[in-house]
């Protein structure tokens, strides 16, 4: 088997739960079978990307970058990006700070 990491509701766990106690399997046998049925009733089709998704993105960015400017010299750093994210892991898991972690914007 291999090993995927995934993130769901706390709706979606409940759920799971709920229904691994009332059948007596694990709540990944679960999953496993959700997903099984969900391949098997082909309820998705995956189309060939054209690429306007993209291009819409792009554009809107583009846009976004012509309304909002950052004041010159302005920098930033990842714990300014990131502070909230990383105050909530364990220490030890992030990695020592480097130098580099302050970039100018231009």
């Amino acid at each position: 088997m291999i090993e995927k990491i995934v993130q769901i509701s706390e709706i979606q766990e409940e759920k799971i739960k709920s229904l691994a106690e009332s059948f007596g399997i694990s709540e990944d046998e679960i999953i496993r079978r959700a997903l099984d049925e969900f391949i098997r009733s082909n309820m998705f089709r995956l189309e060939p990307s054209d690429g306007k998704g993209l291009e819409q993105f792009l554009a809107i960015a583009q846009e976004i970058s012509k309304k909002h400017r950052f004041p010159e010299g302005y920098r930033f750093s990842r714990d300014e990006l990131y502070g909230e994210y990383n105050a909530s892991l364990p220490q030890e898991s992030l990695p020592e700070k480097q130098p580099q972690d302050t970039h100018k914007i231009d």
